[in-house]
């Protein structure tokens, strides 16, 4: 995409338009009309012709409502995992940062003081904020300058467990250590624990890695007027089906080279019924070469435990803030998911022996009783060794760790993987649901495809790199439909900011246990979906791979409201 998205726009300039040949074709139906649009933003009037900046959508606080306060303050730190020490930026001094609580109805209001010496902002993923308060530099805020403050305001309306996290440079960012996790307890829990414990995991990058990201945000800081900037360099490990490219650099910061030269090709599409294939373990380790550590909160040595005791009835909220997909079971204990990133399942039904293909940016409520033996365990099934080792959490006694019994890798990586598809039955109360043959105001085909400029990779939606993609126009109260096909042999987590999404279909078959809503979908190599959305938060919302190096280098479309314009230098939007 961008080293913070330097666009070359002309002063007061509202859209850009670059041609990219044939493979930009773009196809964004409101009935039977084709839109040809600008990009990434375009001119559409809003109802009576009007236009209204997104910064005029801010949070309504009803009267009386309980304000809860925090504080973060963006500071570096230098931690220490495994021996190996690391030049970290923090929140508050630790990665991840504070875990903010707060309940169903009350307004949150978070003071940011950057002590950095580059800008940031903070995105709160998940959580359906008013459009000004979504920390998007350039669109809808500017960004945080070092020495700066900023206020965020919303009211927690949705409970679930959420995470916030940098959206200025965000590889770079979240990668060296700004998020953290948020959970808005609920006014009537549907399953309520008696322990309730949150898990962020997270990638740290080896220590050479970690140093030339410091450089290109020092780069980026010094030169925030051009038209470039370092970009990631060396960033892929050429695992996979790379196969032997090898260490390539970015195009994400040139934006001339925008076009697919050469296109990697993705396995063939999938039909029939859901299983884990080859073209999957490869993408699980496609940026494992680039990683040294892994973390369960703040502890990289895999002996984490959580109290509790024997018959407590106990949730995990597990956090994915880095960029891979992680396979997780509990063993020792059956276990339920209770909810998919902040959402309820209706009726979920009890597994053993199952594995939970976590995303980047998702989160897995997990519920189960500690067995009489002590302890249960949260294990890791990952291809790689490090990761097996180090994302792990123990739940129980406090000498669980002593009674600890592996399961044979082997074992572990012939259980089947958990189908979110066909969970649970029928709907939770007073549950709206869309179908996959109602009427839909807007239809948008999302191919993503992975492949060569003429300076390094890109990530492309329909063939277009971000910022030259037609932004998805929709109205206020429209049904929204967005099929999306991965021909890529990388694996996408798409998320779409401001919004939840019902999942209909997945590789053509229906949904066919409880309603599915979801802010990220881990889409993997071959696999197609047909998601539903309600255009109802009025904005600009970015809708983007969450693997943060494939959304700096293009996969990221803008869903624009008609009549919303961007009061931000668009200079400053970055991913």
């Amino acid at each position: 995409m961008r080293r913070r998205a330097k666009l070359s726009i002309a002063a007061g300039a509202a859209a850009l338009a670059v041609a990219v040949g044939a493979v930009g074709v773009y196809e964004a139906h409101r009935g039977t009309a084709t839109q040809a649009i600008d990009a990434p933003l375009a001119r559409v009037p809003g109802p009576g012709g009007t236009y209204t900046p997104v910064s005029a959508f801010e949070p309504r606080v009803p009267q009386g409502a309980r304000v809860d306060h925090f504080t973060l303050t963006a500071e570096y730190r230098t931690l220490t995992f495994g021996g190996e020490t690391l030049r970290a930026m923090t929140f508050n001094g630790t990665a991840p940062g504070p875990l903010l609580m707060t309940h169903q109805g009350d307004v949150v209001e978070v003071t940011v003081h950057n002590r950095l010496s580059v800008p940031l902002t903070v995105h709160w993923h998940g959580i359906p904020v008013p459009a000004a308060e979504d920390g998007v530099p350039g669109v809808t805020q500017n960004p945080i300058p070092p020495g700066g403050s900023y206020t965020y305001e919303f009211v927690a309306t949705e409970p679930g467990t959420y995470w916030y996290h940098s959206h200025d440079d965000s590889f770079e960012e979240v990668g060296l250590g700004l998020y953290g996790a948020i959970v808005v307890l609920p006014k009537h829990p549907l399953y309520p624990a008696q322990r309730d414990y949150t898990l962020v995991l997270h990638e740290w990058s080896n220590a050479s890695t970690a140093k030339a990201m410091m450089a290109n945000l020092a780069s980026g800081a010094r030169d925030a007027g051009s038209a470039g900037g370092m970009m990631s360099q060396g960033m892929m490990s050429g695992a996979g089906s790379m196969g032997d490219m090898g260490m390539m650099e970015s195009a994400a910061g040139n934006q001339a080279s925008t076009s697919m030269l050469h296109v990697l090709p993705g396995p063939p599409l999938r039909t029939g019924s859901f299983a884990p294939t080859t073209d999957d373990y490869a993408a699980l380790d496609e940026m494992a070469g680039m990683y040294g550590t892994f973390t369960v909160n703040q502890n990289a040595d895999g002996t984490t435990v959580l109290p509790a005791k024997p018959g407590d009835l106990v949730r995990l909220r597990i956090v994915n803030s880095g960029n891979m997909t992680h396979l997780l079971t509990l063993i020792g204990a059956p276990f339920r998911v209770v909810a998919l990133d902040g959402h309820d399942i209706a009726n979920p039904g009890w597994l053993k022996g199952v594995l939970l293909p976590i995303g980047a940016a998702e989160r897995y409520d997990v519920e189960f009783r500690v067995p009489p033996s002590g302890a249960a365990y949260l294990v890791c099934a990952d291809p790689d060794a490090t990761a097996r080792q180090e994302l792990r959490a123990a739940i129980g006694e406090p000498r669980a760790w002593s009674a600890f019994r592996p399961v044979p890798e082997a074992e572990l990586e012939h259980e089947p993987w958990f189908d979110f598809t066909d969970y649970g039955r029928g709907r939770l109360p007073g549950e709206t649901v869309f179908r996959l043959h109602q009427a839909y105001q807007v239809r948008y085909n999302m191919k993503l495809t992975v492949g060569m400029s003429q300076t390094g990779m890109v990530y492309a939606i329909n063939g277009r790199v971000f910022p030259n993609i037609p932004p998805i126009i929709v109205h206020k109260g429209d049904a929204v439909l967005v099929h999306i096909v991965n021909d890529s042999p990388y694996i996408h987590p798409m998320h779409l900011h401001g919004h939840d999404f019902q999942v209909l279909t997945r590789d053509g078959r229906p949904v066919q246990g409880s309603p599915i809503f979801l802010d990220t979908l881990n889409v993997f190599p071959g696999e197609s979906y047909d998601i539903a959305i309600r255009a109802d938060n009025p904005g600009l919302w970015m809708f983007h791979c969450h693997d943060l190096e494939h959304a700096a280098s293009g996969m990221d479309v803008i869903v624009q409201y008609a009549g919303m314009t961007d009061p931000y230098p668009m200079n400053e939007m970055s991913e």
